[in-house]
């Protein structure tokens, strides 16, 4: 049989007093804070899925965020096309008017310089619009070209009508961004573009471009690699021209390629937009053949002195239709101006709908990541947080008990040493 000791009796109960007051502090900062867990020892299972939870809370937020931000740009991209699709519908309708014939004399002579200078004002605006920057001055049409506007327009004088020479006016307008994507994450590894480059939105009809060089000797020398509107053409040594016409037209981009000619190139694009050309990484291939500059080969505007280009900007069929006016050429406003004006509405209208597109994703994505969120705090907040009315009983039993303990301890503790003396 064990022996019992004083000092025995005496550690047990200073023991158990010590553990119902460690118990009773642990319920009472769970009360306290609401958390169930206060450092991972506490239970390492539950505080991983604790920090897995958070993280993942912490994303979505994120993830919201980028979506709110991407889908304020789309929306304001969308009113801007909005607009432009209002200046050409006012640019048609004074097309009509001056192709129909009404107009006879010197009335005529006024009137259609009356209309020239309307759509001049238009084609100011529609400069301004695709120099347009967003909310935080970013512009919205350059690519992710942020430190300069994407379209610079040329100013020069022409001559109209009756030899009446006009000054100041806009005969060109150049492209100075690129075809960069802005992009916003809006789940892991997902992501929507939120620019619309201005080479493709701004582009009126479809482009043309013919190089100038007899390609029919030609055969790569080293493997190398060249781009077409952004998309990799990779070469290998000895392929002809008729290989690289192939590849081209293999390629996920929207032009045609082929020979006319003494093997000369010709680049054809199936929706309208300004082809972007650039070797890379050390290759010469389409210097080779004649299409971009050797002295200017970094896009855009760095096609070839020598190629053939055809093809026109929307600002190119508002100069163009302001000069006819201007020339009084009843017969070209009345053909291949108007069906500049309907091409250019189309591709702007193409693009918007576009746009649409693009939002629609992003309320998608809305929604769920609204989801996630909801979800994920409810996962938290189970791993996390604390059953009040468990956590309440608990500290009653603990406070019952320790009580219990010390009622107890006082009547071991009660003899004293006067009471062995006797």
């Amino acid at each position: 049989m064990m022996r019992i000791t004083d000092i025995m009796k005496n550690s047990n109960l200073v023991g158990n007093i010590s553990r119902h007051q460690y118990e009773m502090d642990k319920v009472e900062n769970q009360l306290a804070t609401g958390q169930r867990i206060r450092k991972p020892s506490d239970d390492p299972a539950a505080a991983t899925n604790q920090m897995f939870f958070r993280t993942r809370v912490e994303e979505l937020e994120q993830f919201e965020n980028n979506i709110d931000d991407g889908y304020s740009r789309l929306m304001l991209m969308d009113g801007e096309l909005d607009r432009v699709g209002s200046i050409f519908q006012r640019v048609r309708v004074l097309a009509v008017q001056a192709s129909n014939g009404i107009y006879q004399g010197d009335n005529a002579f006024e009137l259609k310089n009356a209309m020239a200078k309307e759509i001049d004002q238009h084609l100011r605006s529609l400069i301004e619009i695709a120099n347009g920057r967003d909310a935080v001055g970013r512009p919205m049409f350059g690519g992710d070209v942020v430190e300069r506007l994407p379209f610079e327009p040329i100013i020069s004088n022409i001559r109209g009508g009756k030899g009446i020479e006009l000054e100041n006016m806009i005969v060109g307008v150049e492209y100075r961004g690129n075809i960069g994507q802005q992009l916003r994450e809006v789940e892991r590894s997902q992501y929507v573009d939120v620019n619309l480059p201005g080479n493709k939105v701004f582009w009126g009809t479809n482009m043309t471009l013919t190089g100038s060089v007899d390609n029919s000797g030609y055969r790569a020398s080293t493997d190398q690699v060249f781009k077409i509107d952004g998309q990799t053409v990779r070469v290998a040594a000895g392929d002809t021209i008729d290989d690289i016409l192939d590849k081209i037209n293999h390629a996920n981009v929207e032009l045609k390629a082929a020979k006319i000619g003494q093997d000369f190139i010709s680049l054809h694009t199936t929706n309208p937009h300004q082809i972007w050309l650039e070797d890379v990484d050390g290759g010469t291939v389409l210097r080779d053949i004649g299409l971009i500059n050797p002295e200017k080969s970094d896009p855009p505007n760095n096609y070839a002195e020598t190629a053939r280009q055809s093809g026109l900007s929307v600002f190119d069929t508002l100069i163009k239709l302001r000069n006819d006016m201007v020339a009084g050429d009843q017969l070209e406003i009345s053909g291949r101006d108007l069906g500049n004006l309907d091409e250019s509405l189309n591709n702007i209208l193409r693009y918007r709908a576009e746009v649409g597109a693009r939002q629609n994703r992003m309320d998608e994505h809305q929604k769920r990541v609204t989801w996630d969120q909801v979800y994920m705090k409810e996962l938290l907040a189970k791993s996390e947080g604390v059953d009040m009315p468990e956590a309440i009983v608990n500290l009653k039993y603990l406070e019952a008990v320790h009580n219990y303990a010390l009622n107890v301890g006082a009547r071991i503790m009660k003899p004293t040493l006067m009471d062995f003396i006797r």
